[in-house]
Order: C-alpha cells, then structure tokens, then sequence
C-alpha cells in the first residue's frame, strides 16, 4: 500500500507569537491524519466505541527542518516505523511537507492498543491487524519487543 497523506491548511490557531506554526500544532496535524487514515480503512471512531478499544500513546516526538507558515497547505503521510509481531503496539512515522516538496518536521510516536473495558493492553481485532499490516513501512521499518517491565513501588 502507498503511504497516506492528506494535505491541510495551516489556520490561524496553528500558529505563534514568532508567525509560525505552533510546536503542538504539528502533534494535532499528525493526529488528524492518523484518525483519517483510520476512517479510510474502516475504523472511524464510532467503530472504536463500539469495540471498547482504542489507542494510547507512550511517546511523542517532532524534529523540526523548515518553518512553515499561516495559509501554507502543508501535506502530512503516515507511515508505520514499527510493530509488534500481533501489532498490539506500534511506531508511526509523519512527515510534513511544504508545497515545494521540502519536509518541514518528522513526527514520530510509539503506542499501543489498550482494552478499554479490562484496562489492559491488548492485540488489536483481526481487521484492524490487518489494516495496519498493509500500511506502507518505513525503510527502517523495526519489530517491537514489549517489555516486562513492571512497576516497582518504593
């Protein structure tokens, strides 16, 4: 499958004191284009409800390149950058893109899928495995061994 992209227009909430985009800003772009890549493949969020799933994020990262600026209609693709063998946790990858083709950041976060009525991490349904297996992979595309790690209390 070929990456995912949409492109939106930078308004004027998106941007700072410095007339740029706000950092956060790019973390609501990404979003954004995470939950329209979901909808496309069948999991809008009422689907989400309706299953008592849904994703949660341990780690967020943005790595800035170029400004970009109100009324810029930036495209934004995901990608995914990592998985568990059962897909129960995930990289994706974001890059935004000005107009001429320049990236402006990557945006990357690492999650997983969470039960919403145990509370407890969990591989996600069958057609959603599915759906993130056929999303295009980063060229260092990496498996994610889950930890064992469990809380200590002092």
């Amino acid at each position: 499958m070929a990456k995912f992209n949409k492109t939106v227009e930078v308004r004027w909430s998106d941007i700072d004191m410095n007339r740029h985009v706000r950092h956060s800003a790019y973390a609501d772009f990404c979003t954004h284009v995470r939950v329209e890549w979901l909808t496309a493949m069948g999991f809008p969020p009422e689907r989400f409800i309706e299953l008592g799933f849904g994703p949660i994020i341990f780690r967020e990262e943005t790595e800035y390149y170029r400004e970009v600026h109100l009324g810029e209609r930036i495209t934004v693709d995901v990608e995914l950058a990592g998985a568990s063998a059962d897909n129960g946790r995930f990289r994706f990858r974001h890059h935004v893109i000005k107009p001429d083709g320049q990236v402006a950041a990557t945006h990357e976060i690492l999650g997983a899928w969470l039960d919403l009525g145990e509370r407890k991490l969990s591989a996600p349904p069958p057609a959603l495995a599915e759906v993130l297996t056929g999303l295009e992979r980063s060229p260092d595309f990496s498996e994610i061994v889950p930890s064992n790690r469990k809380a200590t209390q002092a």
